[in-house]
């Protein structure tokens, strides 16, 4: 039987329709493995973990299948109760699998303290600068007599002078003591007074 006879053979029709029905047959079979061998369509919500201590998560996440993982303790967060989780991965609400892992981070039991840097001679701006990149705020501003105009002098906190090294509170307010620009200052007389001031004792001759 020549190849053009068999195509034209009922067992050749048979034959391609027996395979295009395995084909598709395979093929439903494995989407269907697949859908439940992911769990296709069974998500569940990531629960807001956030403000509980992780004795509390676990339990809360615990009938899900959930692992909880603390990552790290960050920076205090005043929103959040110390030692509590402050962030967390997924996000609350997001649609994830059974068993997923959620990574968590823990707010601190309050503000961590650094050293004060040298802020003499440094301007205001240049001095607010330096504070609000150390998560510091700056404070009252006052001034006093020197040469030169807002130029730091020395910083406080809580009526204590501050030098650079010592520990402050991250958050905490520094005060800043500026110089005026006043000290050795001698404003111009008007030339229109000093013109007085010498043809007075002449005019006063007069008379």
């Amino acid at each position: 039987m020549g190849i053009i006879s068999f195509i034209k053979s009922k067992q050749f029709f048979f034959s391609l329709i027996s395979a295009i029905v395995i084909v598709v047959l395979l093929g439903f079979g494995t989407l269907q493995f697949l859908n439940i061998f992911t769990r296709h369509g069974k998500e569940i919500a990531i629960p807001d973990l956030r403000k509980m201590k992780v004795e509390k998560a676990m339990d809360a996440v615990a009938e899900n299948g959930f692992e909880i993982i603390v990552i790290d303790t960050i920076d205090f967060n005043p929103k959040y109760p110390p030692y509590t989780i402050s962030e967390q991965d997924p996000k609350p609400n997001d649609a994830v699998k059974e068993g997923r892992k959620i990574y968590v981070k823990i707010n601190a039991k309050g503000y961590s303290s650094l050293r004060l840097p040298n802020l003499d001679g440094r301007t205001l701006c240049h001095a607010t600068s330096i504070l609000e990149s150390l998560g510091l705020k700056k404070g009252e501003v006052k001034y006093e007599p020197d040469f030169a105009k807002d130029v730091v002098l020395r910083v406080e906190q809580d009526g204590r002078i501050l030098r650079a090294g010592d520990k402050v509170l991250k958050n905490s307010k520094i005060n800043l003591i500026l110089g005026d620009g006043m000290l050795g200052y001698k404003p111009e007389v008007d030339s229109l007074g000093e013109m007085y001031e010498d043809v007075a004792p002449a005019i006063d001759s007069i008379f």
